[in-house]
């Protein structure tokens, strides 16, 4: 059943958004490796990227720390109603707009607007596949000189809600999130349509293999795990 009205939809949105964030101040964040040298939250410089998150770990990149230097790319589409207010209940930044509409005089209305921060994608979204990469986040790097980073989220425990065409997961109380940040990926300017598929993969291979490297963690021995604590989530 879809709720047609705003008001109500409103009053929905910020009842999620109050149950996430009483469930993130029980988390633990912790970075994987030297992850936090490239994280969101790190010092980067002048140098400002596109970080790459699947659309079912996008919970946590909003929760885990409320000093944000980066904002969101999300749909235009009401959907993303939800997606906005925990944006702002997290104090970052959201960006209507697309990633394949538009062309490049698209890219770059987007990019003034993301002037001095980081760009947070989800580039198997809003519609799917279930963590198959689309090019426009390849496009957007091609255009706007900025690297892309790829990025995986798991917890230790969570709930998994399924939805049409992927499941969002949210961490239980007092469990553990853990952050892996890839290496910077860099697309060159224009790039042709066989090199966009190219580094498409490529993104796409890095993606996995970060989600891999999670899932061994968690599998693993915990006097085993390589980990970097931070300061508990807001």
């Amino acid at each position: 059943m879809k709720i047609k009205s705003r008001a109500l939809l409103g009053v929905l949105n910020s009842l999620v958004v109050f149950v996430i964030r009483m469930i993130f101040k029980t988390t633990r964040l912790e970075f994987v490796g030297d992850s936090l040298d490239r994280c969101p939250f790190a010092d980067t410089g002048s140098e400002r990227y596109l970080y790459s998150v699947w659309h079912d770990s996008v919970i946590p990149p909003l929760f885990c720390n409320v000093e944000h230097n980066s904002v969101a790319l999300i749909s235009q589409h009401r959907d993303a109603d939800t997606i906005e207010a925990m944006l702002k209940a997290a104090r970052m930044g959201a960006i209507r707009g697309s990633t394949t509409r538009g062309g490049a005089s698209a890219m770059k209305k987007l990019m003034t607007s993301a002037e001095g921060k980081h760009v947070v994608i989800t580039p198997d979204g809003p519609r799917g596949p279930h963590h198959q990469m689309k090019p426009g986040i390849v496009f957007l790097a091609s255009h706007s000189g900025r690297s892309i980073i790829p990025n995986a989220f798991a917890a230790s425990r969570c709930w998994k809600f399924q939805g049409s065409w992927t499941s969002i997961w949210i961490p239980k109380p007092f469990a553990t999130v853990y952050y892996l940040v890839g290496n910077p990926i860099h697309v060159p300017e224009d790039i042709s349509r066989e090199e966009m598929r190219e580094y498409t993969d490529l993104v796409q291979d890095k993606m996995e293999e970060l989600e891999q490297e999670l899932e061994q963690l968690l599998t693993g021995p915990v006097q085993e795990r390589s980990t970097v604590p931070f300061r508990k989530a807001a």
